[in-house]
């Protein structure tokens, strides 16, 4: 099972890292961090190196999708959104409560594989 934690500037710690921290014990499956550059940096100034490149999620088995200060700033960037293509139907989705917007503007807000962490 492969995992992406997508995780984009102005993210909030706990969102991305108890998640990886986690999914990452379970025997058989690997969650990377995944995001729009080659470096992202938190809501509290934490910088951190991605695994993976944001168009991995369309290989993942699983996306999880956290929040974070600039949440609603990043879904309305148009270029950013247009190098995901997520299909929810195709994997199991899951999201932080605060990154509804994320998920309203891939169409899937009333799917049910889209449920809150």
């Amino acid at each position: 099972m492969r995992i992406a934690v997508l995780t984009c500037d102005g993210f909030n710690e706990l969102d991305s890292f108890v998640a990886l921290a986690l999914l990452n014990r379970v025997p058989g499956w690997r969650a990377d961090l995944c995001g729009p550059g080659k470096t992202v940096t938190s809501m509290n100034g934490v910088r951190v190196e991605t695994q993976q490149d944001i168009e991995f999620l369309e290989q993942a088995d699983a996306v999880l999708v956290g929040s974070g200060v600039r949440t609603r700033e990043i879904v309305s960037d148009t270029k950013l959104m247009a190098r995901i293509r997520l299909d929810p139907a195709g994997r199991l989705s899951g999201r932080n409560v605060r990154a509804r917007w994320c998920w309203r503007r891939w169409g899937c807000w009333a799917m049910r594989r889209c449920a809150p962490m």
